[in-house]
């Protein structure tokens, strides 16, 4: 799992858009069709406990032989504050095997 951010440094207030991209994963694999995905995020001054979480859990609404692995997710974030946001992205299967990128960091930048 790659996570990029683009832009990744801007000044306030700045939106960015992330973008994760799946790999490794067979194509026709029933247990990463439309799985769970959580995204974090680290405000500037926070520790990992106090990371925000927004957690998606889309449903599988077509026939069971119709497999559709998703490989790309992506989110726009707007963000006010100067510092450094931290965001990460977990991709789960229905089995709980999880799939997370590293975090990736957003610098934010005061308007003098």
């Amino acid at each position: 799992m790659s996570l990029i951010v683009h832009p990744n440094v801007g000044f306030t207030p700045v939106t960015v858009v992330l973008t994760g991209h799946l790999s490794g994963v067979d194509p026709g694999a029933r247990n990463f069709c439309h799985p769970a995905v959580t995204w974090i995020r680290r405000d500037p001054g926070r520790t990992e406990n106090d990371a925000s979480m927004v957690r998606e859990d889309p449903a599988c609404l077509h026939d069971p032989q119709e497999v559709h692995v998703p490989t790309s997710f992506s989110k726009t974030v707007d963000l006010y504050r100067p510092g450094a946001y931290l965001f990460r992205l977990i991709v789960e299967g229905k089995d709980g095997a999880m799939v997370q990128s590293a975090y990736v960091t957003v610098e934010v930048l005061r308007v003098q």
